[in-house]
């Protein structure tokens, strides 16, 4: 008798869970519910079963990976932006949920300088404040960068991802201020379209790779990256990785939000792919294999990050 109401209780639970997120929270669900490791060693498989899977990885105590859903007795786990497999059981195992939440709105109005615009063509941009440093880049007339300060006769500016610098001079630069007040963290309106994004973006995952690909029949990177902001918030964004970048504002690695979009190069100079981000740490991207989770901080993607951009 016992053993059958602990089975009732068990699945009444499951049932339950199931019907806490509607389409769209499943999406934000994911994205924010981590699965941890009660014991050192824990494998990580290939598919969900001890017997015919591989070992491909291990999780060691207190260590976690994004949460992607249950098949059978194990969790759907992200682990090097691949579905991996690991023990449900609770002896092992356990899941935790990070709440988001928008802080309240602050006042401010201080006059605050936010970028750096170039008054002429081909302006250098240096790896250090000084004429002798070497040159990393140049910006082209009207073109900006966001301002991270100064330095002595330069400007600080985050550029690729990385503080730069330019000439302060106002024959060469000027600053575009912007003055807020009653300024809140996130916008009602923003949050609105992140989260149809999201949602939107978890639509697709497993679509094919395809080369130029611009419908569900298959995507290339930028190509699933303007079908989900057209479907999500009729927003329509350049072709190209290298157009989206371009047109794109560009933000801090550590400003990144849900439906940011992140950039990267193969080659470690042209913009050679797009994802969209999910969080501070993950992306969902057409890449080979199709549309797929992934994570932009470590493993692949990491060493190839350039920059990332709001159209938000």
């Amino acid at each position: 008798m016992l053993k059958r109401i602990a089975s009732i209780v068990v699945a009444a639970t499951v049932a339950f869970s199931g019907l806490m997120f509607s389409t769209g929270e499943q999406a934000e669900a994911a994205s924010s519910t981590s699965v941890y490791s009660k014991v050192n060693s824990l494998n990580i498989r290939t598919a969900a079963s001890l017997t015919s899977s591989k070992v491909v990885g291990k999780m060691n105590r207190g260590q976690s990976y994004q949460y992607l859903g249950k098949s059978g007795s194990f969790y759907k786990i992200n682990y090097k932006g691949s579905t991996r497999y690991v023990s449900a059981s609770s002896k092992y195992t356990y899941t935790k949920s990070k709440k988001t939440t928008v802080s309240k709105t602050s006042t401010t109005s201080s006059k605050k300088y936010s970028t750096v615009k170039s008054k002429v063509n081909s302006l250098n941009i240096r790896s250090k404040a000084s004429l002798k440093s070497s040159v990393v880049g140049k910006m082209n007339n009207g073109q900006s960068y966001k301002y991270l300060g100064k330095s002595g006769s330069f400007y600080k500016i985050e550029y690729k991802g990385k503080t730069r610098y330019v000439s302060a001079s106002s024959k060469y630069t000027s600053l575009s201020s912007s003055t807020a007040t009653t300024k809140a963290t996130a916008s009602k309106g923003s949050t609105d379209a992140r989260s149809k994004l999201v949602a939107e973006s978890k639509k697709y995952l497993g679509t094919p790779y395809r080369y130029g690909g611009t419908t569900t029949s298959g995507f290339d990177c930028s190509g699933y990256t303007g079908y989900v902001y057209k479907k999500a918030i009729g927003k329509t964004l350049p072709r190209s990785s290298r157009q989206q970048y371009s047109s794109a504002k560009k933000i801090s690695k550590s400003s990144i939000q849900a439906g940011d979009l992140v950039f990267f190069s193969h080659s470690g100079g042209t913009i050679q792919h797009v994802g969209m981000a999910l969080s501070k740490t993950q992306m969902i991207n057409s890449e080979t294999g199709g549309v797929k989770y992934a994570s932009f901080t470590s493993g692949y993607w990491a060493p190839r990050y350039v920059g990332a951009g709001s159209y938000l």
